[in-house]
């Protein structure tokens, strides 16, 4: 999912953040960004992966929000430490679902999403193998150690928690109504909430906080204004930044989305000198430089690769405007596979339809060009599994693909 941004020419903000990011929530275009590919200690921003897994979890049927969770008294000692953002929970009694993830959300509660872990999951342990793993499917790079933020070898950066948390609200966009929460009562008590970006700017419905001494202060904002949504990520912040530093890059972001989007998604652009290799062979074919990286029109990809262990079926769906790709089966054309287009200028701009692998929607950097769709080679290749190279001397793009599951011998 992730594989649809990279950061545009965005000029500069003024912050103190070790690391930061803007993200347009409807094109996933990265409106500014400082060190945002640079992994850092998420803090309790961690547990946001974690609130996923939990809501992949209710839509499986392993729960549903009503779901009672038994407190054990590990779970209840640890809700006691003062040490860590905590709500008491009492041993042997039980919380709903829904109680123990507002307060997880809005009050940032450490031992609530343990007990969540062991009640739906069955140990802290399952949970962070699940948020891992959750990551790892949308080819995010992200370390974790447990569930709640207090590890210090917990790891991502501000631009993957900034995926992550778009296609957190894409698939769950009722948990706004949650993270915007001014206070939550739990348990006979009004508890107020840890983000006070809330009060402090207009449009801001979430989403989270995070501290520790590794991290320092972080934060994940969210605010919407005239129909467009950001998300910002702060990292490495002191306590009197996090929250200027978020508001900051909100002003920027609202103020520049317009040109910087409009700058990023068209243009013109002529067809690359670069050779292709495949397999060993030389192959003619067109392909298009955008921003550094080269883009081949993805039908010709799947002509090429038709009877290798990486073959595809590429299918156009005319009623949803979708491109649907399906592993493993044989490509089936429908005409003008691998011709070479004249060497003139040609517009392009970023691809607005869905796109879907083996029926799961994914979203990559790809753009049309001249009736054709065009994928950045490299993001093909990892959901694809083949290996790509290039060789800056002789200026070839060169692809090894394993073989057909057919020819392989012992």
């Amino acid at each position: 999912m992730p594989l649809a941004a990279w950061a545009a020419p965005a000029g500069s903000v003024e912050i103190s953040s070790q690391g930061a990011v803007i993200l347009d929530f409807e094109t996933n275009i990265v409106l500014f960004g400082h060190n945002e590919a640079v992994q850092r200690v998420p803090a309790s921003m961690i547990k946001m992966i974690a609130v996923y897994a939990v809501y992949d979890a209710i839509r499986d049927g392993k729960a549903n929000f009503d779901t009672r969770i038994h407190i054990s008294a590990g779970v209840s000692e640890f809700s006691r430490d003062r040490t860590w953002s905590n709500v008491p929970l009492v041993e042997g009694e039980t919380y709903s679902v829904i109680e123990l993830l507002e307060v997880v959300m809005v009050r940032s509660a450490n031992a609530a999403i343990v007990a969540l872990a062991e009640g739906i999951f069955g140990s802290e342990r399952a949970l962070v193998e699940r948020m891992n793993a959750k990551a790892l499917e949308m080819n995010i790079r992200a370390t974790i150690r447990d569930c709640w933020g207090g590890s210090p070898d917990n790891r991502i950066s501000p631009l993957a928690l900034a995926w992550l948390i778009r296609a957190l609200l894409q698939d769950y966009p009722e948990i706004l109504a949650i993270t915007s929460m001014k206070e939550v009562k739990f348990d006979g008590a009004t508890l107020p909430t840890s983000n006070h970006l809330l009060a402090r700017y207009p449009g801001a419905d979430g989403l989270k906080t995070g501290f520790t001494n590794p991290a320092g202060y972080c934060l994940i904002g969210t605010a919407e204004r005239n129909g467009r949504r950001l998300i910002t990520v702060t990292m490495g912040n002191s306590l009197e930044t996090r929250y200027p530093d978020t508001e900051a890059l909100l002003d920027y972001g609202f103020a520049n989305a317009n040109r910087i989007i409009a700058d990023f998604t068209t243009g013109s652009v002529l067809p690359s000198t670069a050779n292709l290799i495949v397999n060993g062979e030389e192959k003619p074919l067109t392909a298009y430089n955008i921003r550094g990286s080269h883009y081949y029109k993805l039908r010709d990809i799947a002509c090429l690769l038709d009877g290798t262990g990486v073959q595809f079926e590429v299918i156009w769906d005319e009623i949803q405007r979708s491109i649907e790709i399906i592993r493993g089966e044989s490509y089936t054309p429908v005409g003008g596979e691998l011709e070479i287009a004249p060497n003139t200028s040609r517009r392009y701009s970023q691809t607005a339809s869905d796109i879907f692998i083996d029926g799961n929607r994914r979203e990559f950097d790809a753009y049309h060009i001249e009736g054709n769709n065009y994928f950045r080679l490299r993001d093909i290749a990892q959901f694809m599994g083949f290996n790509v190279d290039w060789n800056e001397a002789t200026l070839t793009v060169i692809i090894d693909t394993p073989p057909a599951p057919e020819d392989n011998q012992d």
